[in-house]
């Protein structure tokens, strides 16, 4: 009887232990990572190629830098979170803006709309893509 008991909470102990440690990376995997560099894409959704004349970069998953090679201007940010995949971005300068991501389907791109203008990025993929110097 004492070897039935002491399986039976082996037993029990090692599903718990898998149901915790499952729910820790069911979490986990729910966050969604903006963090990095990102780079402007020609479309949205039919030439997602990037267009190396304006980069985001997104650090703490919070603070965000959008940055112009043709004015090499820089501005600054905050990523607010409303629900997953939708987002505010409040700006140091000029209007407020909406995000969302993923979209573009299985292209996994940010999409900014500000003043009804939406435009999307796309990870940057090769040193080649990173944002100029004046932009970090």
């Amino acid at each position: 009887m004492k070897k039935i008991s002491l399986i039976l909470a082996l037993a029990v102990s090692i599903t718990v232990f898998h149901c915790k440690s499952g729910d820790q990376a069911t979490l986990e995997d729910s966050r969604t990572i903006l963090e990095g560099n990102w780079i402007l894409t020609n479309n949205c959704t039919k030439d997602p190629s990037p267009n190396a004349t304006a980069w985001l970069v997104i650090s703490n998953n919070r603070d965000i830098k959008s940055c112009y090679k043709k004015t090499s201007s820089v501005v600054k940010g905050s990523l607010i979170k409303q629900s997953e995949g939708n987002y505010n971005i409040d700006w140091s300068e000029g209007p407020a803006s909406t995000a969302q991501y993923p979209v573009g389907g299985p292209l996994n791109l940010f999409g900014m709309t500000t003043e009804g203008v939406t435009v999307c990025y796309t990870r940057v993929k090769s040193a080649k893509q990173n944002p100029p110097t004046f932009c970090k």
